[in-house]
């Protein structure tokens, strides 16, 4: 199997790079809204529980 010349091998790798960039910043935002979500849900059962 033979590889894409090199200028289009640099170009692959720069766009997987700036995909994983991505999948880190999604990755984070989904964190973000988890801890969000057991705040809310730790805020809901203290107040039920007043």
């Amino acid at each position: 199997m033979g590889l894409p010349p090199e200028q289009e091998q640099y170009r692959i790798v720069q766009k997987v790079d700036e995909l994983m960039a991505l999948c880190d910043q999604l990755k984070e935002r989904v964190n973000r809204a988890s801890e969000t979500r057991c705040q809310l849900a730790d805020a809901v059962v203290e107040n039920a529980l007043n």
